[in-house]
Order: C-alpha cells, then sequence, then structure tokens
C-alpha cells in the first residue's frame, strides 16, 4: 500500500466517525499520526512477545548483524556502537577468545545499577570457562563485560526502525507526499491506520479511541 493510499483510508475512517476537520490537505498532520501509531504498534508487538510478532514483523528484522570492532575498550567492557536504524533489541551474540581459543558465549542484559554486583558475583561475573557473560545498552552502543578474555566478535539481532510515512517538503503540511510504500501488508497497514484515527483529536479517556485502540490490536 502506498502512503497516498494510507492516506485516503485515514479520510474516509476519520469523516466515517466524526473526528475530521479539514483534513484534505493536511498530510504533514497524517503523517506524524501514522509514524506514532506506526511505532507504537511495533512496540506492542514487541513487548507481547507473541507469535504474531514474527508474522507480521519480519519485514524490519535483522538477524546476527556484526558490530565490527569496539569503539572503546576498557579493563571491564568493550564498547559497540549499535547500527545506524536500531529501533529493538532481540538478542546479542558473542565470541570471546583466551590463549588463542575461541568460545561462544551466552549473554544476558542487566540494568546499569547491577552492574558492580553481576561483576564481581563469582555466580553471575563474565566468565570463560562457562562462556558466560552479561551487557548494558545505553547511549546507542552496547557494553559486552568480560574478565580474563578478550571480546573477538558482537553480533546483533535487532529491529530496524521501519519506514517512516514522510513529505517532499518537510516545511510545508501540504505537500506531496514522498513516493514511497509501507513495509508491511495491508491487514498491518489498516491496523495501523484505525490507531492513527484513534490519536485524532481524541483523548484516551474518549470511549471512541478505546474503540479505535481494540481495532488496532484485536486481531494480532
Amino acid at each position: 500500500m502506498t502512503f497516498e493510499q494510507s492516506f485516503q483510508k485515514y479520510l474516509l475512517l476519520s469523516e466515517s466517525n466524526g473526528t475530521t476537520n479539514n483534513l484534505s490537505t493536511e498530510k504533514g498532520k497524517y503523517a506524524e499520526m501514522y509514524n506514532i501509531a506506526q511505532n507504537k504498534t511495533i512496540e506492542w508487538l514487541i513487548e507481547s512477545n507473541a507469535s504474531d510478532e514474527n508474522r507480521y514483523l519480519q519485514e524490519i528484522k535483522a538477524v546476527e548483524e556484526p558490530l565490527g570492532a569496539p569503539t572503546q575498550t576498557t579493563e571491564t567492557y568493550s564498547n559497540h556502537s549499535l547500527p545506524g536504524g536500531y529501533f529493538g533489541f532481540l538478542d546479542l551474540a558473542v565470541k570471546a577468545t583466551k590463549s588463542s581459543c575461541e568460545r561462544n558465549f551466552t549473554t544476558r542484559e542487566v540494568k546499569g545499577s547491577n552492574v558492580n554486583a553481576n561483576y564481581n558475583d563469582p555466580f553471575s561475573s563474565p566468565s570463560f570457562k562457562y562462556t558466560d557473560t552479561f551487557y548494558t545498552i545505553s547511549n546507542n552502543s552496547v557494553q559486552v563485560y568480560r574478565k580474563d578474555f578478550t571480546i573477538s566478535e558482537v553480533r546483533i539481532s535487532y529491529y530496524k526502525l521501519p519506514v517512516q510515512v514522510t513529505l517532499s517538503d518537510p516545511d510545508d503540511p501540504e505537500s506531496d507526499f514522498i513516493a514511497g510504500e509501507h513495509q508491511f501488508d495491508d491487514k498491518m497497514v489498516n491496523r495501523i491506520i484505525f490507531s492513527a484515527v484513534a490519536l485524532h483529536n481524541l483523548s484516551a479517556d474518549d470511549p471512541k479511541y478505546q474503540a479505535f485502540k481494540q481495532e488496532t490490536i484485536q486481531k494480532f
């Protein structure tokens, strides 16, 4: 479905539910509402961690993409920049070396406030023997912790930022859309449009908002 086609559906649904106010030229407003609705819908699917997430979000999944050389290395961790277009986390695969021996590690994420406790606990600290370590994510980077070994490879699986609806002239809310199509199938796009309609001039306390929100997610 093209951006223009989804916009026409948005107008139709808005008008049929009495929520529109001279929307025919407000493409800038639609672009903003659609992008917010799309990103929130994707976040909901990721957090729900259900089979529907695999069905609807395949287009924006990247699997085990190498992060390359670290941007910083300290005595306790190596810092790796997240890839451009990063939207959400899936998994982290790590290889480490010690005395010319290389092993695959299991990894787990910890909060920044728990780093010291985990690092100094013999049962949770990074271990080459048990091929286990932990990581944190901050400042658009991932920090992989180590102890008496070297991080040799880091690969990340993640969700890419979905294609956003944009205008040919961002400063003109009545300009045309940049020619393009949505990444997702029509079923997914239709649900996002329902959510965009709900966001337009409706508060979270309005029963219409809840109805459109439910329409957005009920078939996921």
